[in-house]
This record gives structure tokens, sequence and C-alpha cells, in this order.
């Protein structure tokens, strides 16, 4: 018979160690159709990452930590993949992480969901975030819970929902381009502080901030 080039064989074992949901629905589709075809491991969700687990790179090496870690935070969930638009709106949004995220108690965080097919694409835009994100797989669900539309032409969405889960605003990704085209980043802490009720997360957010700026109408 042909004998397979090691890169093949290579390709082979790598595929049969992997485990794991096939992100890709187009692969996915294939991959039901045809059992045998073996889905390349670039297209498998992380089978790593422990239950209830997020990802980030944010000091260098891959961590996962627990998502205990969002309890009682304003949280900032990022919806979108890794296209032009959506790397130019995190570079945005990180001056502004940094300006209002100055020490990990800090009442706020950010979570990227993502709608990437690609295991590569992914890690590496999570490798440019400061913050956490779902760990690589299907987030369709999430989407849908969120009412993010799975299409390419709605992204980025930053919704912003507070520690009980309320849903605060349901897209921010204006307030953070405003705050950074007014260069002051800080303000969207001020943003959020007036969003909120509870008197310790506000009282944080204006004794970071100072008094409420609130965006014009």
């Amino acid at each position: 018979g042909c004998v397979m080039s090691q890169r093949a064989v290579e390709t082979a074992r790598q595929n049969a160690e992997c485990t794991g949901h096939v992100v890709d629905p187009v692969a996915r589709q294939k991959f039901e159709a045809n059992p045998s075809a073996v889905p390349l491991s670039d297209s498998l969700s992380d089978s790593e990452a422990p239950p209830n687990c997020l990802v980030t790179y944010r000091n260098g090496a891959k961590e996962y930590v627990s998502e205990d870690i969002l309890s009682g935070k304003v949280l900032g969930l990022l919806f979108g993949s890794n296209s032009p638009i959506c790397y130019g709106f995190v570079r945005g949004l990180a001056k502004i992480y940094k300006a209002v995220k100055k020490e990990a108690s800090d009442p706020f965080e950010v979570v990227y969901v993502s709608a990437d097919t690609s295991r590569r694409e992914f890690n590496r835009f999570v490798k440019s975030m400061p913050w956490l994100a779902v760990p690589f797989r299907d987030n369709a669900a999430t989407f849908e819970r969120f009412g993010v539309p799975m299409d390419v032409r709605t992204w980025p969405k930053l919704v912003i929902v507070s520690p009980d889960n309320q849903i605060k605003y349901n897209d921010a990704t204006q307030l953070v381009q405003n705050c950074n085209e007014g260069k002051k980043p800080w303000a969207f802490g001020a943003i959020l502080a007036s969003a909120w009720n509870e008197a310790i997360i506000k009282r944080r957010f204006q004794t970071l901030f100072g008094a409420a700026w609130m965006p014009p109408h």
C-alpha cells in the first residue's frame, strides 16, 4: 500500500489522542455524517479545561481559574470572534479595563465568550486579552441566552451583567468607544457606578472614579 507521509502519521496520532466536542458546526456535520473521518484537533473543544472554569493567559502562560472569581462582580461578557473588528475593539477595551480594574479585588471583570471555530485562532486572540475567557467550545447556547445573534455582523457585543445576573446594558460597545474617543477610559467606571444600586459596588466604583461622569445622551 501507499506509505503515509510523516506529517500525516503525526496528525493521525494527535487526532487519536484528542477528545472533545467538534466546535465548528460545518466540521461537526461532516463528522456526524461520517464518524470514521476524524476531526482535526484544531476544531475540538478544550478537553483539558476543568468544569466551571475560565481560561486566561494574562500572566503569560495558560491557566484555568474557577468561575467563583466572578462572584459579587459586575461582569462584561464580550461576545465575538478573532476578526479584525473584534481585535480592534479588544485593544480599546483593554485600555478601559486597565483604568477601571486597578486591583484584582475591584468589582469588575470581563469574560470573552467566543464564536471561534478554530482553537488556534481562539488561543491567539485570548493571548492578547488581559481578562478571562470561556474555554474553547461551542458557546451557541450562551449567545442565545444573552440574545446575541450568531452572526459576525453583530459582533463585538459587550453585555454588562450585575452581580445578581441582571442585564444592565445589552451592549456597551458604544460606551467603550465614547470613553476612548474622549480620552477618558476611567469614565467607563463612573458609568458602571451609575447603573448600580448596591451601595457597596457603587461606593467602590465612586471611590475609584470620583463623581459620576455621564455620557451625553
